[in-house]
């Protein structure tokens, strides 16, 4: 049969990167495809125009949050887990609850949300798939905050690293209070769980209620 040959080089590309979880260097991917180094960088190039694959830590490419997107339209295991959870979450804290993903170094998308059965007057929620700077907003913060800790860490990140989720008020929304906590997810640079309100909310109440949603959602992306 005949086959698109660089179109199969991208598919074989990132059905190999998804099989790394620590991520593949554009070397080890041109070794795996049998092909030269210049073509492997077109190759993951043209995947991370996409968003498919992203370059992490020592430049070592991995899923990116597109492939979650594109995924999600099939309801793999993560959205599938998260779903439910996302809502009871949302239900319990009386607030909206979202579920986020690392893109790169320096940006976070969220993927999904859901809303708590009774609504209230003032109500907000992330745009899916509308990214922003990793280091502005609860969500990104807690992912920053899986990483080991490093000299130029904010007092946000350090400050979720050791209560165990991040908390943020009016940074990607005027008013908006953010607390999220984050977990690690095979294949992906980290992911967080988190929820969004309007004015006063019990940050302590929350913490602990995206924390419990975190480590669930962990345990369901290794089942």
């Amino acid at each position: 049969m005949a086959t698109l040959q660089s179109l199969d080089r991208g598919l074989r590309a990132l059905s190999l990167v998804s099989l790394a979880p620590e991520g593949l260097t554009v070397a080890e991917i041109a070794t795996r495809l049998g092909t030269d180094r210049a073509t492997a960088y077109r190759v993951v190039d043209t995947l991370e125009q996409h968003a498919l694959v992203t370059r992490g830590p020592g430049k070592r490419i991995r899923l990116g949050a597109g492939a979650v997107v594109f995924a999600s339209r099939f309801q793999p295991q993560l959205i599938r887990a998260a779903g439910p959870v996302l809502q009871e979450l949302a239900d319990a804290a009386g607030v909206a609850a979202f579920l986020s993903l690392a893109q790169g170094g320096d940006a976070c998308v969220p993927v999904l949300s859901a809303e708590p059965a009774r609504q209230t007057i003032f109500q907000v929620s992330y745009r899916i798939g509308a990214g922003h700077p990793l280091d502005r907003g609860a969500n990104g913060i807690a992912i920053l905050a899986l990483q080991p800790p490093a000299e130029n860490d904010s007092e946000a990140v350090e400050q979720a690293r050791d209560v165990g989720y991040s908390v943020t008020a009016g940074e990607l929304q005027h008013g908006a209070v953010g607390v999220a906590a984050g977990f690690e997810v095979p294949h992906l640079l980290g992911a967080s769980v988190g929820t969004v309100a309007m004015g006063e909310v019990d940050v302590d109440r929350l913490g602990e209620l995206v924390r419990e949603a975190a480590a669930r959602l962990a345990r369901l992306s290794r089942a």
